[in-house]
Order: C-alpha cells, then sequence, then structure tokens
C-alpha cells in the first residue's frame, strides 16, 4: 500500500551464512507518496564502520530516496543487528512507516 504521506520502510532478511552469522543482507524498499526506491543493505561486521551500507537505489525516481527516509530505515537495521547480536538471530521482516519531517 503506498502511503499518502510521510514513508513506508520494508526490510527482508536475503543472505545470511553461519560462518558469518555477525553479517547478513537485507532487501530494503522504501516508497513515499511519489516515488518507490530499491536496494541491497548490508548490515555487520560486512558493512565495515559504518555497521550499515546501502548499495545503489533503483526504482521510478532518479537519485536516492530522501535522507529522513534512509535514516530511519539504517536506524531499524541498527536495531536488527542489537537483536542479532543479543538473540542470536536477524529479524526476518522489518516493516516501519514514518511520517515526514516538518522542518
Amino acid at each position: 500500500m503506498t502511503p499518502k504521506n510521510g514513508g513506508k520502510i520494508e526490510l527482508r532478511l536475503g543472505a545470511t551464512t553461519p560462518e558469518s552469522p555477525a553479517s547478513a543482507e537485507y532487501e530494503a524498499h522504501l516508497q513515499t507518496a511519489s516515488a518507490n526506491f530499491h536496494s541491497r543493505a548490508q548490515v555487520g561486521a560486512s558493512a565495515g564502520a559504518k555497521q550499515v551500507e546501502f548499495g545503489a537505489w533503483t526504482g521510478d525516481a532518479a537519485g536516492e530516496p530522501p535522507e529522513w527516509l534512509m535514516a530511519d530505515a539504517r536506524a531499524a537495521l541498527k536495531a536488527a543487528l542489537r537483536t542479532s547480536q543479543s538473540e542470536g538471530r536477524w529479524p526476518r521482516r522489518i516493516t516501519r512507516w514514518r511520517p515526514e519531517p516538518s522542518d
């Protein structure tokens, strides 16, 4: 469902390997009222010091999603990393809706 305002974040767990439980790959789908964006995100050790690294963005709009939506997606992926470290498993799916900032 396309949001009428704000943005939707949908993250689906992709590749994890038993040899590297400290890393995972997520399919990222970010959506605003006017555009859809898709990317893969590396999370954990494979992403380096940043902990989260998005790949190239594709979709029906040129460029990247709005920074505020990417920041929320990055925060959700960092929370998934903390879950994996404390519980030993990666969340399979993360879905969030966020309002567009007013400033």
